[in-house]
């Protein structure tokens, strides 16, 4: 058998579809991580569905971020400073109007802004159902008056320990 068998032969036994589905995924990872959150599923989990795989995230500077769950490698992720911009470019490029543009605006309205951890620095939805369950509210810094908030027990438990570490 000459190396150019054995080559074709290795080829024949690679699962494309497999590999593509992992492609996939890192891509979804790689969106999240752009977007400052662990994993594409808590990045879904904080963006509102909008339709036909499209989403929007009200990030915790106040902006939006708009994007397509299957096109993200095609289109970059667009940026709005404020949701009166995202509507503007809803009406124009999406011709919304009615029921539809009043839907929108009343579900950007009840969109709350992210919040980042203060140790991972990651993107976290507040009203976390998860994060409610295990009481994970604000901490604040008497001595500062700071507000310290973490997306998660494991980010507190690791910022205790690193601050026990620094002394």
């Amino acid at each position: 058998m000459s190396t150019g068998d054995e080559w074709e032969d290795a080829l024949d036994q690679i699962d494309w579809s497999t590999l593509l589905n992992e492609v996939d995924h890192e891509l979804m990872e790689n969106l999240a991580l752009e977007l400052r959150f662990r994993t594409y599923e808590a990045l879904k989990q904080s963006s509102l569905v909008l339709g036909e795989g499209y989403y929007l995230t009200h990030l915790s500077d106040g902006s939006f971020a708009f994007w397509h769950e299957e096109r993200y490698v095609q289109e970059d992720v667009t940026f709005f400073e404020t949701g009166q911009l995202f509507i503007h470019h809803a009406i124009e490029h999406f011709h919304l109007e009615g029921e539809n543009l009043e839907s929108l605006v009343y579900m950007m309205g009840e969109s709350r802004p992210l919040k980042v951890c203060t140790f991972c620095e990651f993107q976290f939805h507040p009203d976390d159902p998860a994060r409610r369950e295990l009481g994970m509210e604000e901490i604040v810094d008497e001595q500062e008056g700071t507000i310290t908030e973490y997306c998660s027990p494991q980010c507190s438990i690791e910022a205790m320990v690193s601050e026990m570490k620094q002394g």
